[in-house]
């Protein structure tokens, strides 16, 4: 990024609909264009059959990102957005969430998926672009590490598997030549935070995301998790973390990546999540040097947001989050650093 760049910074954030609301919350003060290209390819519960009933990607995290980044966040169409219909009588309704089958209805309207997102962020007022990844209707698979393929989301992020060895899409599919667009035309990329394998790494295995990448002239950062994900990332160290990134990516791509201090965690604040199978992430000297090995830099900062106490999320497991303000801070700091 030059000095010249500085007066309105680019700023696109890539992944699911919770961490880049995050990222993007806490960016508004600080770049003067925000962009999301989002995840697609989820198939849970209320997700999958929103994705049955219209044909259409996956619109669970569009939706989500849409009703928090909205002029109201707060007013009845957001939080219409987020309302999930009770239905005893309808069990595949059960549980929906409204915004999905709103984005279903307006794919058919317009004839076209990301026409439908445009609409619905126009109806919310979104200050910012917000893109699928994709607009094709593709499964998510895995290999596991016993050599097993694994197809659908809700089977590559379930519990008491091997390990993952690699994500693909059946059938394959390209990245949304929009999304392509706002990656070479960003000043600062940002991976994550979020589902690292069905989150992250599920947008780059769209033809042209890597490829965006490795062209942007933009530097390109990963924020990583606070803490290890169930079903994802079970044993693995954050440099384990930047290894697979970095082998997906190519070298020389990834830039920077940006670390929560579990050390400034509350132990009691850790001992509740771990209690739960999601363990703090912890940086060491070994992880540091790992990923300067890499061609990374490693960046800690306190990050997380303060507790709010444990909080009752529709089929996830919680999580601790990053906080918008913090991370925006050490985002701006990142590209300040950067431009030259």
């Amino acid at each position: 990024m030059t000095q010249s760049d500085l007066s309105s910074p680019r700023l696109v954030a890539l992944g699911g609909g919770g961490g880049s609301a995050q990222v993007l919350l806490g960016a508004r003060p600080f770049f003067g264009e925000r962009a999301a290209v989002i995840a697609v390819t989820d198939s849970g519960r209320s997700t999958g059959a929103a994705r049955m009933i219209a044909d259409i990607p996956a619109p669970g995290d569009l939706r989500n990102l849409l009703a928090t980044l909205a002029a109201e966040p707060d007013g009845p169409l957001a939080r219409l957005m987020q309302y999930r219909l009770r239905s005893a009588a309808l069990p595949l309704l059960d549980g929906m969430a409204v915004g999905n089958l709103l984005l279903g209805g307006l794919a058919q309207m317009e004839g076209d998926f990301a026409a439908a997102v445009a609409t619905a962020r126009q109806m919310l007022g979104c200050p910012e672009q917000v893109l699928p990844v994709s607009t094709a209707n593709t499964r998510l698979c895995a290999e596991l590490a016993d050599g097993r393929i694994v197809v659908e989301e809700a089977a590559v992020r379930a519990l008491g598997k091997p390990p993952i060895r690699r994500l693909f899409l059946d059938p394959p599919a390209a990245a949304y030549p929009p999304a392509l667009a706002a990656i070479a035309a960003a000043d600062l990329v940002v991976i994550g935070p979020g589902s690292f394998y069905t989150s992250l790494l599920a947008t780059l295995c769209f033809a042209g995301v890597v490829e965006a990448l490795r062209a942007t002239p933009a530097t390109v950062v990963f924020v990583c998790n606070t803490t290890v994900q169930p079903g994802q990332t079970d044993g693995m160290t954050i440099a384990d973390h930047v290894a697979r990134l970095v082998e997906v990516l190519g070298p020389g791509v990834l830039d920077v990546v940006l670390m929560n201090d579990a050390h400034a965690l509350h132990p009691a604040v850790a001992a509740r999540y771990s209690a739960a199978g999601l363990h703090p992430l912890v940086v060491t000297e070994a992880d540091r040097q790992a990923i300067r090995a890499l061609g990374v830099e490693p960046l800690v900062r306190e990050l997380a947001e303060p507790d709010p106490g444990p909080r009752e999320l529709w089929n996830k497991a919680d999580t601790i989050r990053h906080d918008p303000q913090m991370l925006g801070l050490a985002l701006w700091k990142i590209a300040l650093d950067r431009a030259g």
